[in-house]
């Protein structure tokens, strides 16, 4: 049986198969930083993330509170604050406004169910309201139609989308 030299570390062994590298070489397994790894790893310890889609336990970014509402991953947005995730209601309601929420905006179900987001169930309240209250303002017809707050930075009491 021929010697061969080893293309990893050059050292010359005697191949029991058509194995490239020498027995001590190949079983090492490195990382593409040169750190070791698991055997069946493709990347080691250090190189590996496990945050968003890297998580073996990634359900596509969709959880729900515990309140009932869906909440959404969104690590940059500005409403994201210790926790990556961000209400379902508020990201379409900035898509319907075409920019994002002032600080002393909410949103309202209009039908109470927390995880139905049609444009017309959504309304836009700019201050807070106590829970499970209706505005006061709707009685009296004192709303605006979503496309005439588009890119405003002073909204009206409440704002229904029709």
């Amino acid at each position: 049986m021929s010697t061969r030299i080893c293309r990893e570390c050059g050292r010359e062994y005697k191949p029991s198969s058509r194995h490239l590298r020498c027995p001590a070489c190949r079983s090492r397994d490195l990382c593409s930083c040169g750190e070791p790894k698991q055997g069946k790893s493709v990347t080691c310890a250090n190189c590996r993330t496990v945050a968003g889609p890297s998580n073996g336990c990634w359900r596509g970014g969709r959880t729900r509170h515990k309140a009932g509402y869906i909440m959404i991953w969104a690590p940059m947005h500005p409403r994201a604050g210790k926790s990556p995730y961000v209400f379902e209601h508020i990201l379409v309601m900035e898509r319907l406004l075409g920019r994002h929420m002032l600080t002393d905006e909410s949103v309202h179900h209009r039908n109470g169910v927390k995880d139905d987001y049609r444009p017309e169930n959504l309304e836009l309240w700019t201050r807070p309201q106590p829970a499970g209250s209706v505005c006061p303002m709707r009685s009296h017809g004192h709303t605006r139609s979503l496309p005439d707050m588009r890119g405003t930075r002073t909204p009206p009491t409440m704002l229904r989308v029709p």
